[in-house]
């Protein structure tokens, strides 16, 4: 379990509280990575098409993109609710 659900829960009873919630949601937090990985394969078929460098400030947008791609991979490690996986 990542610890960055409950770093915020001060008691041991609110934590397994918390993860048991947490732990039942796992079916909506499965959809979420789904969909994030479907974002994820979008951007990346963006990237290798030869048509964005005829956008002005590609660069820009590049950099915008890779940004977007680690928010991305960040929420993703966080909903993984189990980590051996990863």
């Amino acid at each position: 379990m990542i610890t960055a659900w409950t770093k915020h829960l001060k008691t041991e009873e609110d934590k397994d509280k918390f993860n048991r919630s947490l732990m039942a949601s796992r079916y909506v937090l499965e959809r979420l990575q789904e969909l994030l990985d479907e974002e994820k394969s979008s951007l990346e078929s963006a990237e290798i098409s030869p048509k964005i460098y005829e956008t002005p400030n590609w660069d820009y947008k590049q950099a915008h993109t890779n940004g977007f791609k680690a928010a991305l991979k960040m929420v993703s490690k966080l909903i993984t609710l189990d980590q051996e996986k990863k």
